[in-house]
C-alpha cells in the first residue's frame, strides 16, 4: 500500500516538471521505508522562509543544484524556479556566471556557491541577506543550499547522475561554460 503511495506521489511530481524521477521509483521498489524517508526529507528540507526572501531561496536551490552537477536536478530547480516565479533573464544571468545582475535571485545563487565552498564572499552575502530579508531568510536560503545539494549526490550514488553543459530556461537553451558566480 505505501509503495503504491509513494509511485503515485512520485509520478505526479514527474509529470509536473517533466522529470524523470526513475532513482525515485527504484529507490521505492528496493525497499519502501528508504522511500518514505526521501518523502519526509522532501518535507523537511522545504523550509521557505519569509515570502519577502522567496526569489533568495530559489536563486539558492538553482546555484546549489548547478554547483553540485548541472544536469537533471539541475534542469529540475530551474523548471521549478520558472514556475514559482522566478525570472528566466535572473537564471540565465546566473547560469552565464553574472550573478550580480540577477537582483535577490542572484543573491541567493551566489550565496549557495559560498557556503558551498567555504568562500570569503559567504559573510557579505548573508548579511545581505539578513539586512533586506531578515535572519529567517538566511535560514531559507541555507536550507536551499544544502539540502538541493542531497539529490545530485544521492542520485549519482544510485547510478543515476547525468552531466549536461546546457539547461533549457524557459525555451531559451543556455549553453554552461563556468556557471560560477563572478
Amino acid at each position: 500500500m505505501i509503495r503504491a503511495l509513494l509511485h503515485a506521489s512520485t509520478r505526479r511530481f514527474a509529470r509536473q516538471f517533466n522529470y524523470n524521477a526513475q532513482y525515485q521509483h527504484d529507490m521505492i521498489d528496493t525497499d519502501a521505508r528508504a522511500g518514505m524517508r526521501l518523502a519526509l526529507f522532501q518535507m523537511v528540507s522545504n523550509y521557505a522562509g519569509p515570502a519577502s526572501a522567496h526569489h533568495i531561496r530559489m536563486g539558492a536551490m538553482v546555484g546549489s543544484a548547478v554547483e553540485g552537477d548541472c544536469g537533471p536536478c539541475a534542469q529540475l530547480t530551474v523548471d521549478m524556479a520558472l514556475a514559482f516565479g522566478a525570472r528566466g533573464p535572473d537564471i540565465q544571468a546566473c547560469l552565464n556566471g553574472a550573478a550580480d545582475a540577477a537582483g535577490d535571485f542572484g543573491l541567493g545563487y551566489q550565496f549557495a556557491w559560498a557556503a558551498i565552498r567555504g568562500d570569503d564572499a559567504l559573510d557579505a552575502l548573508r548579511a545581505r541577506i539578513e539586512d533586506a530579508h531578515g535572519p529567517r531568510a538566511v535560514i531559507a536560503a541555507s536550507f536551499a543550499a544544502a539540502f538541493t545539494r542531497a539529490y545530485p549526490v544521492l542520485k549519482r550514488g544510485m547510478g543515476h547522475g547525468k552531466l549536461c553543459q546546457r539547461l533549457d530556461v524557459g525555451g531559451t537553451s543556455v549553453t554552461l561554460a563556468d556557471p560560477a558566480p563572478t
